[in-house]
């Protein structure tokens, strides 16, 4: 405060204890690491340099919905720490940002992802299962503008309006935190994006996934990572190349794992191997179950599932808690729908009308989502609850709210403390984690239905699969 008052009016100093609001979005070390990673430096000193409109692109997903000039204005006086040009410079129009962001390359925005993505990764209460880090992949489509760059390098879905960005990430289900992402046309297969991700899956760490992504490959190269495998499989007698071994006292069964003719056939078409030898049999375990649902009216719904896994102890990791591991998987749907339904804003199409820029949207739609989920965990952490109990919405509205009132002071530069957008988020109504509900899930199921309470009975049951002689 002494330099402060020494320095005078104007002066430019940073006062103990007010650090810079933007940094619960970003910092300037992880932009600048980014941009040394993506091999990007400014030709000559501007003030919407590469770090400023990496910062600025962000800032767009944060107010998502609101115009460039309304998140210049609100930004500005947050960015002399990524650009000491912007302090003596007059906010930049909106055209200006638009091509600063067409001259920013798409590998900026994907290294600041994959760095952030990596950076933390926090262990919160319900993070792990049998001592592993669950983790879980799915996959989900961004729809993009109507132009003929976009339309050339994504897909419109047959009997669909606009170009589609298929999106697939492992997600950390504790947490909610995207760890990983690959992004690519709708006409790419989920399973193609996920055998670009799969070498991010970790030792420590028990893996999720829906019955789309098995095949013998797939689960071998994925279980090679030493990361431990809980996917759903499909139920037909005939879909899975398996037969059991023995029957647990838990009532799951060790099979033995043999690839199909089928299987074998098309991994020679996929490879472009005609004569590629046909793998080597796996042992694993499988977890057939039903899952009943009993509304308050009593109506029941039963479903059927098959869960192979990687855990073959059935004493330290039971049937019933595999089962119950499996409906963990859904976080992956609900990181989905904060990001593109609270994040991003229902029904909204992307900003970008270029490949690039539709790309170099998504990504920070990520980065931002994940600083958002680092805010909350901070939170649950301090009030000692799991981080599904911190509202998400809450978190987006406190630091939207700490951005806006967050200008520095004209007579030191002083910023409002990071422990005023903790307590914001810490006194926010939580969520009712206690609840058991079910939601209609395809469009013409919410014409008719809504979400109703509802209590689930697991039982596990025995396979139909034949047995080995």
């Amino acid at each position: 405060m002494r330099e402060a008052v020494l320095a005078g009016p104007g002066a430019r100093v940073q006062v103990a204890g007010g650090g810079n609001p933007i940094t619960a979005v970003v910092t300037p070390g992880a932009v600048t690491a980014a941009l040394t990673a993506a091999g990007h430096s400014d030709k000559q000193q501007a003030t919407l340099s590469g770090a400023v409109t990496a910062v600025l692109v962000l800032g767009l997903c944060v107010f998502s919905g609101q115009g460039y000039a309304g998140v210049i204005a609100r930004l500005w006086p947050l960015l002399s720490g990524f650009n000491p040009v912007v302090v003596m410079c007059a906010p930049v129009c909106a055209v200006a940002l638009s091509q600063a962001r067409a001259r920013l390359p798409v590998a900026v925005l994907r290294e600041l992802f994959t760095q952030t993505a990596v950076g933390a990764r926090v262990s919160a209460t319900g993070s792990l299962v049998f001592g592993f880090l669950v983790t879980a992949v799915d996959g989900t489509v961004f729809d993009l503008a109507a132009t003929d760059a976009m339309r050339a390098r994504f897909a419109t879905r047959s009997g669909g309006r606009f170009p589609q960005a298929r999106v697939v990430t492992v997600v950390a289900c504790g947490t909610r935190r995207v760890l990983a992402a690959q992004v690519d046309s709708c006409q790419v297969s989920e399973q193609v994006l996920w055998d670009r991700l799969v070498a991010d899956l970790e030792p420590g760490t028990i893996n999720l996934a829906d019955r789309n992504f098995f095949s013998m490959h797939r689960w071998r190269v994925a279980a090679a990572t030493g990361a431990h495998l809980a996917w759903r499989v499909k139920n037909g007698r005939k879909s899975l190349p398996a037969k059991i071994l023995e029957t647990c006292p838990d009532g799951s069964q060790r099979v033995r794992l043999r690839e199909s003719d089928a299987m074998l056939a098309r991994r020679r078409k996929t490879s472009g191997d005609p004569k590629a030898a046909r793998l080597d049999d796996i042992i694993a375990r499988l977890v057939e179950f039903t899952v009943t649902l009993t509304d308050r009216a009593g109506a029941k719904t039963t479903s059927r599932f098959r869960v192979l896994t990687t855990l073959l102890d059935c004493d330290a990791c039971p049937a019933e808690d595999i089962a119950r591991l499996y409906r963990r998987r859904w976080q992956a749907a609900l990181v989905y729908k904060a990001i593109k339904s609270t994040l991003r804003g229902g029904g909204r199409r992307l900003r970008g009308h270029t490949p690039d820029l539709a790309e170099q949207e998504i990504l920070p739609l990520l980065t931002v989502y994940n600083a958002l989920v680092d805010q909350a965990v901070t939170a649950a952490i301090s009030l000692g609850i799991a981080p599904d109990e911190i509202s998400f919405t809450a978190v987006l509205h406190a630091t939207r709210d700490h951005l806006i009132a967050s200008a520095p002071c004209r007579a030191c530069g002083h910023h409002g403390d990071s422990a005023d957008l903790q307590a914001a988020i810490t006194t926010a109504p939580r969520h009712r984690t206690g609840r058991t509900r079910t939601s209609p899930r395809t469009k013409k199921q919410r014409e008719t239905q809504h979400t109703r309470d509802v209590n689930y009975t697991i039982t596990i049951t025995e396979s139909n699969l034949s047995k080995t002689t």
